[in-house]
């Protein structure tokens, strides 16, 4: 049985139809994800760690040692490789941009695809991906201009609002709120004909008319999200500082030694990497979430269930 896009929801159902998606879709789309993302995702990965390896050298090869003139050996380091940290900080920041974009684009072809066929080709996702990569390259240059200030503007009164009683459960709407207005024009940007501004009014009229629901199933699955990551990127945390109390046991005077430093901080890198990692592989969680989402409250103003089911009785009698 197909999954159905336009169904009209409320808020358990985002949430269960978020899971139920992946139950039926997971592998294959997964599959196509890896396929797709996965070499910018692997580049992304392997210039953190080379950063992460330049810096970590440069501390614990002058571990406890100062110069003659009384700087330091990590200043004298870091000056010396200033050039090759400056050119894999670009190219990090790049590859960073780039697979955002690109993994913020997939969900949207992926369930495009799906309102017509139920396990599209890898080479159909990356054609339609390829048709609108004019409009998903305007709507982040546009959206850095316009809707991201405006976000952070809002993002800041906010916080501010922290210090009153209102401010902390304030946080918790505005976040999911902001996430949601965004995902839903960039739906729409990508999935109509609509211009940037219309698209943007279109998705914050799309939130305004399931505003709870929404702003509910978007903290829902962030908290999920964030809980998963939290729990699997802690396990090298554990074994870092694991092995950083056992050395000061075992050392006189408690003072760690260069390797077991070294060590520490290799599994400080690893968890960072591995969560890295996982927030791009179950931001999908959330993406498809608010994909959901965008599809049930369009079903609710366009009625597309009917159109839908008359199509597919007249396909069955040919």
């Amino acid at each position: 049985m197909m999954f159905q896009l336009f169904k009209k929801r409320n808020f358990s159902e985002f949430v269960s139809d978020t899971f139920t998606f992946f139950k039926m879709y997971g592998k294959h789309y997964y599959r196509n994800y890896f396929i797709i993302n996965g070499g910018f995702l692997l580049l992304l990965l392997v210039i953190m760690f080379f950063l992460g390896k330049v810096y970590f050298e440069g501390i614990f090869s002058n571990f406890g040692v100062q110069n003659f003139d009384g700087s330091s050996p990590i200043d004298t380091f870091l000056n010396d490789n200033l050039p090759m940290i400056i050119g894999l900080g670009i190219l990090m920041i790049i590859a960073a941009i780039f697979l955002s974009i690109l993994s913020y684009a997939y969900p949207v072809a992926y369930l495009k695809l799906l309102e017509k066929k139920e396990y599209a080709e890898t080479s159909e996702i990356i054609d339609v991906i390829k048709s609108k990569i004019g409009k998903i390259i305007v709507f982040f240059i546009a959206s850095i201009f316009i809707m991201i200030p405006l976000m952070v503007i809002i993002m800041m009164l906010s916080f501010a609002l922290v210090f009153i009683i209102i401010g902390i459960p304030l946080l918790f709407i505005v976040i999911p709120a902001l996430m949601c207005w965004f995902a839903f024009a960039f739906y729409d940007y990508i999935s109509t004909e609509k211009g940037y501004f219309d698209a943007l009014g279109s998705g914050f009229n799309l939130l305004r008319q399931k505003f709870w629901p929404s702003v509910g199933s978007t903290a829902v699955m962030y908290m999920i999200m964030q809980i998963v990551i939290g729990i699997v990127s802690m396990i090298p945390y554990i074994f870092g500082m694991v092995s950083m109390f056992t050395s000061l046991e075992s050392q006189n005077g408690g003072q760690m030694q260069p390797e077991n430093m070294s060590f520490f901080m290799i599994m400080m890198g690893l968890a960072m990497l591995l969560s890295l990692l996982l927030n791009f592989i179950f931001q999908n969680f959330l993406l498809i979430n608010q994909g959901i989402m965008y599809y049930s409250i369009r079903e609710e103003n366009e009625n597309n269930t009917p159109k839908s089911e008359i199509d597919l009785i007249g396909t069955a009698s040919e």
